[in-house]
């Protein structure tokens, strides 16, 4: 039987060489990228090929993008001539592609008919198109700067409503290392522990996931372990009902028992109850091998109704199995940022990345220890030497900054991670700015009593500090 394939290349002599080839039917032909979406709808087609030349200044990979997600059973064949991998913003493109299930990325200088037919014939696997991963994790690592400029989004380039489910929220980095893990863990237990009321009087409930594989600490921060449920059994339900290339195979019955499973392992946490979380400190990264973004994508749709918040610990690099397709689902991404130089240089640069996959109107961005000038050592109360780039250049440079988290002293941390207790919960006076900066965020998302008491509060101790008319 014939594969229906829809051609796109945008080059007559590949067009006309597809006709020939007999195992397949082209169901039409299209001449520009602004008609990719809708000639897939109207012919529905096995294959999509497509082509650099085809007519039109859209972004490609964008479009492409909508594509597989919105048809996800059509096979994309791109040709997209010879990568040149020192070109970042191709690559990264190409490295989005990649994650969203496109494999079918034909490189080539130059093609034979029968290069075509192969390319056709012989679906490529995940492992053929890996060195285009590795060069994008490569490009996002380095040093290089770019622009301060903050791109303003376009219309076209907006998530649809119907992908995001409004209770969901991720936070996120580009670095390891910068705080995502206490972000998260506080955010949720401020809203868990300080949120209203919902409508029928009861507390709100606020689900934490971890998603960050390679730096499993959730369960840490808060004390929770249980090796009977956890996100590995969650996983590994999930797998009876979904194939490691996406496809569902489970009927009513099956699915029911799954989401049920899946609700008993969010765990509750002994200082909050009405906070709960699914962890995997406990486990070693390779009994997380297997994991793919259609777990997570299954998981958080089985999940997100049973929650007034959700909140996702993700992982730092955009092409890990569970970053990119959560960060199109959620509402709202909070990136951490620090006052690394290099970091925030990356950080500049990755917001391309961000305005190509359609996400930057949505990403807001924290500070995490964040560093004063008014800070003075404690031998000599004088300042030991003036920060050169702060908070105020962070802004400068196209950075909204939602809150800025203080540094927490070493002591503080270290006795609140020993105890299992998000310094959220804290009552002392000397931990009162940082959870203050902790609630702006909780507020963003989910509202907290009382918050413009605090916030007054909390300007006229600033007030106090620096003299009033400071």
């Amino acid at each position: 039987m014939k594969k229906r394939i829809l051609v796109a290349t945008g080059q007559d002599v590949i067009n006309s060489a597809i006709r020939k080839f007999p195992d397949y039917d082209v169901v039409g032909v299209v001449d520009s990228r602004d008609e990719l979406k809708k000639k897939c709808a109207q012919y529905n087609p096995e294959i999509l090929l497509v082509g650099e030349n085809l007519f039109g200044s859209e972004s490609l990979v964008k479009i492409l993008l909508e594509i597989a997600r919105e048809f996800p059973n059509i096979r994309i064949v791109y040709l997209t001539g010879h990568i040149n991998l020192k070109d970042e913003q191709r690559v990264n493109s190409l490295a989005l592609l990649i994650m969203a299930g496109v494999y079918d990325i034909v490189h080539k200088k130059k093609m034979t008919i029968d290069m075509l037919k192969k390319a056709l014939d012989v679906p490529m696997k995940e492992e053929d198109v890996r060195f285009i991963l590795e060069a994008s994790n490569k490009a996002l690592s380095n040093e290089k700067g770019g622009s301060g400029i903050e791109f303003i989004i376009p219309e076209e380039y907006k998530e649809d409503d119907e992908n995001i489910r409004n209770n969901l929220f991720v936070i996120s980095s580009i670095k390891p290392g910068t705080g995502k893990s206490f972000l998260s863990v506080n955010i949720a237990t401020a809203i868990a522990q300080y949120g209203i009321d919902r409508p029928d009087g009861k507390r709100p409930m606020v689900g934490l996931i971890e998603a960050d594989l390679q730096n499993l600490s959730l369960g840490t921060l808060l004390q929770i372990e249980d090796d009977d449920k956890n996100l590995k059994t969650v996983m590994n339900k999930i797998s009876e009902v979904v194939t490691p290339s996406g496809e569902f195979v489970g009927d009513i019955k099956k699915t029911e028992e799954v989401n049920e499973y899946i609700k008993s392992c969010f765990i509750p946490y002994y200082r909050v109850k009405n906070l709960r979380a699914l962890v995997g400190s406990q486990l070693t990264l390779k009994e997380l091998e297997g994991i793919t973004n259609y777990h997570y994508i299954y998981l958080v749709d089985a999940i997100v109704d049973e929650f007034d918040v959700l909140i996702v610990d993700s992982n730092s690099s955009l092409t890990h199995v569970t970053t990119f397709p959560l960060l199109h689902m959620a509402k709202n991404c909070y990136y951490v940022l620090n006052l690394d130089f290099n970091n925030v240089r990356n950080n500049i640069r990755y917001r391309e990345v961000l305005r190509e996959i359609g996400i930057l109107d949505k990403v807001r961005y924290v500070l995490n220890e964040d560093i004063s000038n008014d800070v003075k050592s404690e031998s000599t109360g004088t300042a030991i030497e003036e920060l050169m780039f702060t908070a105020d250049h962070l802004e400068d440079s196209g950075f909204k900054l939602e809150a800025r988290v203080p540094v927490i002293p070493k002591t503080v941390f270290l006795n609140r991670l020993y105890e299992g207790t998000p310094i959220v919960l804290d009552e002392k006076k000397s931990t009162e700015h940082i959870r203050y900066e902790l609630l702006k965020v909780a507020n963003q998302i989910y509202p907290i009593k009382n918050f413009s008491e605090i916030e007054e509060r909390q300007n006229k101790t600033v007030k106090k500090k620096r003299g009033f008319f400071a």
